[in-house]
């Protein structure tokens, strides 16, 4: 997987099934290459509280736990980074508190802030549509990734369309738990120079879909994440 330009990114809060929807939380995270991740939790009780943070690899491994105490309303930051023994990793990472949350992530590429998230707290169930757009020409190209953030395996298919709504290419997928792809237009689906339009990713269950947008330079400009909407 090529990660020297693509450097997967970007947070946006994804909660867990509902029985454990009120304490833990999914989050995306990259430390790769030049790129960093803050994460900023806060307490929004009226009492002190705990927080765990996990940070998983790309295979679904835990590699980092810590936790950290928070007074009522107050917050603090962890850079991603710093908790790692070396950089060079991304991926699916967790935050478990009994108290209620608020997180925003914070993303920075060769020492400058490309991208600021608030969290939103997104409820899913059953099969699930996530739409974006993609451009692969040679003055925008992008970047796209999935992470699945439960504890099963998710399946579904990412669907490439090209801007006269034509099937650019299709590719089946299956992610075990906690496990995150890198898919590029280039190379992983063949598509050619001059393809853009939609990207529609099918499955069983809410996945981030990320997307990182670059000039013809190579240089970020742009991350989303995309989640479902609740039903």
């Amino acid at each position: 997987m090529n990660r020297n330009v693509l450097c997967w990114l970007l947070f946006f809060l994804l909660a867990a099934p509902a029985a454990a929807l009120a304490d833990t939380y999914s989050a995306y995270y990259d430390a790769t290459a030049q790129t960093s991740t803050a994460l900023v939790v806060s307490n929004v009780g009226s009492e002190p509280g705990v927080f765990s943070c996990l940070v998983y690899d790309t295979d679904g491994a835990v590699i980092v736990e810590t936790s950290q105490s928070l007074a009522a309303h107050a917050s603090t930051v962890l850079f991603v980074d710093d908790l790692l023994a070396e950089r060079g990793t991304w991926g699916l990472l967790r935050i478990e508190s009994p108290i209620e949350l608020a997180v925003a992530l914070w993303i920075s590429a060769s020492g400058a802030w490309v991208a600021v998230e608030n969290v939103e707290v997104v409820r899913t169930v059953g099969t699930v549509a996530q739409v974006a757009d993609y451009a692969s020409t040679p003055n925008r190209t992008t970047g796209i990734g999935l992470v699945n953030p439960h504890d099963r395996v998710v399946a579904g298919t990412l669907v490439l369309y090209d801007a006269e709504g034509g099937v650019a290419a299709s590719t089946p997928f299956q992610l075990e738990p906690r496990v995150a792809r890198y898919v590029s237009t280039a190379t992983d689906v063949g598509l050619k120079e001059e393809f853009w339009g939609l990207v529609v990713v099918d499955a069983d269950a809410s996945l981030f879909l990320v997307l990182e947008y670059y000039n013809a330079d190579g240089s970020l400009v742009d991350v989303d994440v995309v989640t479902a909407a609740s039903p």
